[in-house]
């Protein structure tokens, strides 16, 4: 055997070894990002850089309706494990990295007249980082909106602050030692009851069992909620419960937190939630409610009627 043939194995051998190193290659740990995109008509259209990457979720969002039909999946299949187009969304999963350069483009069409008509995006994979969520806005707010809208927030966190204060100050009181110091749970313990299947929002599911306890006035309800697999991110609003008297009336609504470990529920994920809540006091006998667990949209959530504490 010639010396040159005698080498051709060995190179053979190590270009399939470095070649199998390549292919079980850890993927990169890339950070999860959310960003908003506000289009202006009087700018010229232009490409904007969508970071998508394999087996990652990417979720965009528009604020007015779009041309379903206005978005080729042909031109995306080659590349992505799933493709959603919605009313006002787009859900895509890659099956592969895109290479540098490389990527296809998406233009999506607007619904009506009106200017930006569209908007195009290109699709590109870098290591460090990849767009979970984009939120895209057809027109920035006018002065006259963001007036309004600030007015609303404040008015809103004034509520929340005031339905969390109780719980900063027990925040160091955690467990059962904690609950029975805190006066949350009882020397008459801790009654459980289960209420029957809500009525639900969009995409979005409740696992039983729902179960309602009850030690004094204090109460916690706690449910499992499912995200469908073609559904937007649910990220955790708060909780709306809202006392019916026995008249008639219905009284003064009150929002809590919602208790979760995750800060959003991915498409196709599950989670426990808990909400604490309270019998306000004088609360005439007889007294029912409703029970809402909102996103923060308000739209997508759970909701249980005539519940009995």
């Amino acid at each position: 055997m010639s010396l040159s043939s005698s080498v051709i194995p060995v190179v053979l051998v190590a270009l399939v070894g470095s070649v199998a190193v390549a292919q079980t290659r850890t993927p990169p740990a890339r950070e999860r990002r959310a960003r908003q995109l506000t289009l202006r008509a009087e700018e010229p259209p232009v490409l904007h850089p969508l970071r998508v990457a394999a087996r990652e979720v990417t979720t965009v969002t528009f604020d007015a309706p779009i041309i379903a039909d206005s978005v080729d999946r042909a031109a995306l299949a080659p590349f992505f494990s799933r493709i959603g187009v919605y009313a006002d969304a787009l859900v895509l999963k890659p099956s592969v990295d895109l290479p540098p350069g490389q990527g296809p483009v998406i233009t999506v069409r607007f619904v009506g007249e009106g200017a930006p008509a569209r908007v195009g995006f290109v699709l590109t994979t870098v290591d460090a980082e990849v767009d979970s969520q984009v939120e895209v806005f057809r027109q920035g707010p006018t002065a006259q909106e963001l007036g309004k809208e600030l007015a609303d927030l404040r008015a809103r966190c004034a509520v929340t602050e005031a339905g969390i204060a109780t719980l900063r100050a027990q925040c160091a009181l955690s467990g059962l030692g904690g609950a029975v110091l805190s006066g949350a749970v009882s020397t008459n313990g801790v009654a459980v009851a289960h209420l029957s299947k809500p009525a639900m929002g969009p995409s979005l599911e409740a696992e039983g069992p729902h179960a309602l306890y009850r030690s004094g006035d204090t109460l916690a309800l706690a449910t499992t909620l499912i995200n469908s697999d073609d559904a937007r991110p649910w990220v955790p609003g708060i909780a709306r419960v809202t006392p019916h008297a026995p008249s008639g009336g219905v009284l003064p609504a009150r929002e809590h937190p919602l208790l979760l470990r995750e800060k959003r529920l991915e498409p196709g994920t599950r989670a426990p939630v808990v909400v604490e809540w309270f019998i306000p006091p004088g609360m005439p006998a007889g007294t029912r409610f409703t029970l809402e667990l909102l996103d923060t949209t308000g739209e997508r959530g759970a909701r249980w009627e005539q519940v009995t504490p």
